[in-house]
């Protein structure tokens, strides 16, 4: 086995600035501040809501922001971060700004990779009593031809050229967070690694993410 050291990579929610989208489902001025904010206690002792210390309530295209996080990931022994990356298919995208202000700007300079989120948003509403829910898609993750996965590949090209991107035997690292939903998983690996030999690099080293559920 070696003597490998693990890589610590830390997830990066690009969540925390506003978008149209959230703005017509959640309200004028949505971020994930405010369920933060609303956060009750359950339990005695049960410290919520949690108050940010070191950099408040931040907006991430704030590149000071981002520049200090950075910083901070790097003192705690952090190898980069890993962007969640919401492509939902035919071109459609969320929250890219703050990492495609990383990508062009060249700051911060930290190692950084992208996980694909690839999960439908849904609004749920809970019912305490009879546990049912009713559930109102947002935005459904959708894998409509074999031309759309070039497409995506595409997207994330420049990101795979980047010096900072993490690699793997020099591949960059690519994480796709729920693969078995994909509909033929093969198709799009092959292709990828078809596209990206072809581009100029050695392939990817895809990580899907394994769940119970």
């Amino acid at each position: 086995m070696g003597n490998k050291k693990a890589r610590i990579i830390a997830f990066y929610l690009p969540q925390y600035h506003k978008i149209p989208e959230n703005d017509e489902w959640w309200g004028k001025g949505f971020t994930e501040w405010i369920s933060v904010t609303q956060a009750k206690p359950l339990f005695k002792g049960h410290y919520q809501p949690k108050v940010p210390s070191t950099l408040g309530y931040y907006n991430l295209t704030n590149p000071e922001v981002r520049e200090k996080q950075a910083e901070l990931a790097r003192n705690a022994g952090i190898e980069g971060f890993c962007y969640w990356h919401y492509y939902f298919g035919n071109g459609k995208r969320l929250l890219e700004t703050p990492f495609n202000q990383v990508l062009r700007s060249g700051k911060p300079n930290f190692p950084f990779c992208l996980g694909w989120a690839n999960h439908t948003w849904e609004k749920g509403s809970w019912h305490l009593h009879n546990k049912s829910s009713d559930n109102v898609i947002l935005m459904e993750q959708k894998y409509p031809s074999k031309e759309d996965y070039v497409h995506h590949f595409n997207i994330v090209l420049e990101a795979f050229r980047d010096q900072r991107y993490i690699t793997v035997d020099g591949k960059p690292l690519f994480l796709v967070f729920a693969p078995l939903n994909i509909p033929n998983a093969r198709e799009f690996v092959d292709l990828w690694q078809q596209l990206a030999k072809k581009s100029g690099l050695k392939g990817i080293h895809f990580v899907g993410r394994s769940t119970s559920m």
